[in-house]
């Protein structure tokens, strides 16, 4: 449990960005598949409190195995502007699909997919993301470290995302808010 603070920015490409952080050091930790099934609640709607219930399910090339499912909640975003900041509890799960037949059966209902690759590199303080999202576009986020306050998180994510070339837009948006919004 913990709160990630954390920007997103749709980026031209990814190459470039991938480029300085490999010349400034960065280790590249998962270069995967993501599957990201959104269930929304039968007691409230997740779009109306802007809270989301993710069940994520990953194919990492770079270890070479599928990991093991997990449930993410993510709480209303709060925070700066450009910037977005949430509560996230994440639960690694044995089965994916037995807990999604759980939720069905207490009246949770399927969303939404997005499916997506990504590549996280570690940087000191951070990680940073590469993601492509088929028929929508790339995008970098830069996630500040947990333990770290939010002014120290501001100033990392500022200094990594010139150290690394990521300049645009900050979006607040979810990928799922984007991928519907495309749709």
């Amino acid at each position: 449990m913990g709160f990630e603070i954390e920007i997103k920015v749709r980026v031209e490409a990814l190459e470039p960005i991938e480029a300085k952080l490999i010349e400034n050091n960065a280790e590249l930790i998962a270069d995967q598949d993501e599957h990201d099934v959104y269930y929304n609640a039968p007691h409230k709607d997740f779009a109306e409190t802007d809270e989301a219930l993710r069940l994520r399910y990953v194919n990492n090339q770079k270890c070479g195995k599928i990991m093991p499912p997990c449930i993410t909640y993510k709480g209303p975003k709060v925070g700066r502007e450009g910037f977005k900041a949430r509560e996230e509890i994440i639960v690694d799960l044995s089965s994916g699909e037995e807990f999604a037949v759980l939720l069905e059966k207490i009246g949770y209902r399927r969303t939404a997919a997005v499916d997506k690759h990504r590549k996280i590199y570690r940087v000191p303080n951070a990680i940073v993301t590469l993601d492509e999202i088929p028929g929508v576009g790339v995008f970098s986020e830069i996630e500040a470290d947990a333990e770290l306050s939010e002014d120290e998180a501001v100033a990392v994510i500022d200094k990594i995302a010139e150290m690394a070339g990521i300049v645009g837009e900050r979006l607040t948006k979810s990928y799922l808010e984007i991928v519907l919004e495309a749709q």
